[in-house]
């Protein structure tokens, strides 16, 4: 008898003694089902079909039942030689090699242990390959993290894996982050999801890995549109210099002249009040202020400011109804010359509806209404605009609104402004013992002012003489 006939004789002899007993016959079915199951969608997904579930059905829940399987296999066979052996003392079996069907069996077993070992082996790199894309994390829970997922894709991070950002480098940082997600997916099956989904705290060693803390960043020119709620909307502008600054010459500057200070903070869990202030400067010298007609709770912990005490959210930023419609305005997707477009574009955008599915129906058929009373002699070009209008307007609550998530306008607010941003340190209510406040210089060292609400710049036509 050559290799090939022994093996499959092994293979025969084993799959007989293996469906003598129900546990291995499960054992058997299972494994064999998974096993081809797995080979098939990881040879789908190399040909490039992929799906939403695909992953967490092939690399997570497959081999779970593969492994499930080669378990009850031996408690099977285990269970059956005692059966078989009932009433005699159990003992060990002797394994003659002299013997041409176990060495077959054995020749079958160890092929098997390495094929399945192939396919183990295999699904846990996957796993824990899909486990860290961005599919598993913003798609994967279907409309749990559908309000993040789609914010990334609009960022200047949408490039960078959210791995990349929410999970710190080393062993620990992983382990931590793989049991914060087994929490995480129970409490997803168990519909105990909080929404919405309370926004994480980035430490700042996971920012410095792209962002150099010491980087000096020089100045920024911003130029932000406004318009009216006129009948005949008029366009002004607000123009500055954000002066990002850094360290250099020796000395820190600007904005960020915050990563040359060791700054520690009381606040409430989401940060946002501040009631006391520990500042070490760069020569050593320290300072404390503290709220005026409050005191931190008792045990409140110490925070240390980082970069997303101001960059709260630097891939996830959702927009408000005025910053949507003025952008659409200033930029010419929707037509300024409409009668009251700015305030009709906002009332609808403010407007409550159930689902994005009823927004996108209904946000355009109420802008359409609303101009069906105000602007009654509208042409057909007119009803065009307006139409178009509502389409874009409809989109852009798609885009910042989740009400399954209960997110809406303002429920995710970024620190990158006044207030709730700066003001949180710097205004009047924090004091030193000296009784003097955390500095609230603005000019000459954030930022410069060239212009606000002015109708016609003179630094427009000098930046654009076109």
């Amino acid at each position: 008898m050559n290799v090939f006939q022994r093996f499959f004789a092994g293979m025969r002899d084993l799959f007989w003694r293996s469906t003598r007993h129900w546990v291995s016959a499960l054992g058997v079915f299972l494994t064999t089902v998974s096993a081809v199951s797995f080979l098939t969608i990881l040879a789908m997904d190399l040909a490039g079909a992929r799906d939403t579930y695909g992953g967490i059905i092939s690399y997570l829940i497959l081999p779970l039942i593969f492994v499930i399987g080669l378990v009850l296999i031996p408690i099977g066979l285990r269970l059956q030689r005692k059966r078989e052996a009932a009433g005699q003392p159990p003992g060990f079996p002797v394994l003659d090699f002299n013997d041409p069907k176990l060495r077959s069996t054995a020749l079958f077993i160890f092929v098997l242990t390495i094929v399945n070992l192939m396919i183990v082996a295999t699904a846990t790199f996957k796993g824990l390959h899909y486990m860290e894309s961005d599919r598993f994390c913003g798609t994967t829970c279907h409309n749990v993290m559908q309000p993040e997922a789609v914010a990334h894709a609009a960022s200047t991070h949408s490039n960078v894996a959210c791995v990349d950002c929410h999970i710190g480098e080393g062993a620990g940082h992983f382990v931590k982050a793989k049991l914060r997600g087994a929490v995480q997916a129970v409490e997803f099956l168990a519909g105990n999801v909080p929404r919405p989904i309370p926004a994480p705290q980035v430490t700042t060693d996971i920012c410095i890995r792209c962002h150099a803390t010491e980087r000096f960043g020089g100045e920024r020119l911003h130029i932000h549109r406004m318009f009216s709620d006129a009948e005949k909307s008029v366009q002004t502008f607000n123009i500055y210099w954000t002066l990002i600054g850094g360290h250099r010459d020796g000395k820190w500057k600007g904005i960020h002249s915050h990563n040359g200070l060791k700054i520690r903070y009381h606040a409430d869990p989401t940060r946002t009040t501040i009631t006391g202030i520990e500042v070490t400067r760069p020569d050593g010298s320290t300072d404390t202020f503290s709220l005026k007609d409050a005191q931190a709770p008792a045990g409140a912990p110490w925070f240390e400011m980082g970069c997303t005490d101001c960059h709260s959210r630097p891939a996830h930023q959702l927009s408000t109804p005025e910053e949507v419609v003025n952008g659409a305005l200033g930029r010419g997707a929707i037509d300024k010359d409409l009668p009251f477009i700015r305030r009709e574009s906002v009332a609808v955008l403010k407007a409550s509806y159930p689902s994005r599915e009823e927004a996108t129906k209904a946000i355009p058929a109420a802008l359409s209404a609303s101009y069906a009373k105000l602007a009654p002699t509208l042409d057909a070009a007119g009803k065009a605009k307006v139409d178009a209008a509502g389409k874009l307007l409809a989109e852009e609550w798609t885009r910042n609104n989740f009400p399954d998530m209960k997110v809406t306008w303002g429920t995710y607010v970024s620190r990158l402004q006044h207030d709730p941003g700066c003001f949180r340190c710097h205004g009047s209510k924090l004091v030193n013992a000296k009784g003097d406040s955390v500095q609230q210089k603005c000019s000459g060292a954030c930022h410069d002012v060239i212009t606000t609400d002015d109708e016609k710049p003179e630094a427009m036509d000098v930046l654009f003489p076109f």
